[in-house]
């Protein structure tokens, strides 16, 4: 586990692909499969697909006004479409594409990503969760200051395709993860990192696990 600041956005990564994006008083949650008891209740909770290491709901951070939504699964939840866009606390959450391109783990519209701009002055904050994805085309048309991308390989982009989706991305930080938990999905953030400074040297590389 752990955490950075993005301006006054709080990153935090647990392990795998859980994480926390707290926000002044604001906390959401993306994939909360690996959570310590003392985390922060939530305000909303974003699953990006329904397999079992992402769609975990811990009870200890849901709470009376928590809102769940989710790109499929049986968990009681709003249902969200690619291309949706909608606000949460007067956070604008955008709906993205994440899939496998040659590989039958994702297929195209099974699960998402998500774009999350925060009211920030004096332009909001973007953070872009890529989800469990390869590098894809539409990431062409995504824009955002901090791309969280996974790194694994396997299900999801390796190191070096990662490094390439920020080329394309250009934020000013890259976080990778989904990496390391389980077994098949070793890799070295390093190695990510390494490639990153090559492709494109003015992107900062933060590794929070």
């Amino acid at each position: 586990m752990g955490s950075t600041f993005f301006g006054p956005i709080k990153i935090t990564l647990f392990a795998h692909a859980s994480l926390l994006l707290s926000f002044e008083q604001i906390n959401f949650y993306i994939d909360p499969y690996v959570i310590p008891k003392n985390a922060p209740v939530a305000d909303a909770i974003f699953f990006t697909h329904e397999h079992f290491d992402h769609l975990s709901l811990p009870k200890n951070i849901v709470g009376p006004n928590t809102k769940v939504f989710a790109k499929g699964g049986k968990i009681p939840s709003i249902q969200l479409e690619i291309g949706q866009k909608f606000k949460v606390s007067d956070v604008l959450v955008e709906v993205v594409h994440a899939y496998n391109v040659n590989k039958p783990f994702h297929p195209k519209g099974f699960g998402a990503g998500f774009i999350f701009s925060f009211p920030t002055s004096p332009k909001p904050t973007r953070v872009y969760v890529a989800g469990d994805t390869d590098l894809i085309e539409e990431m062409k048309n995504y824009s955002a200051d901090v791309a969280i991308v996974p790194i694994g390989g396997t299900y999801t982009m390796n190191a070096e395709q990662a490094a390439k989706a920020i080329s394309i991305l250009k934020p000013k930080l890259a976080i990778p993860y989904h990496y390391n938990y389980l077994q098949e999905t070793a890799a070295d953030p390093k190695e990510f990192e390494r490639l990153v400074k090559f492709f494109i040297p003015q992107t900062e590389v933060k590794i929070l696990f």
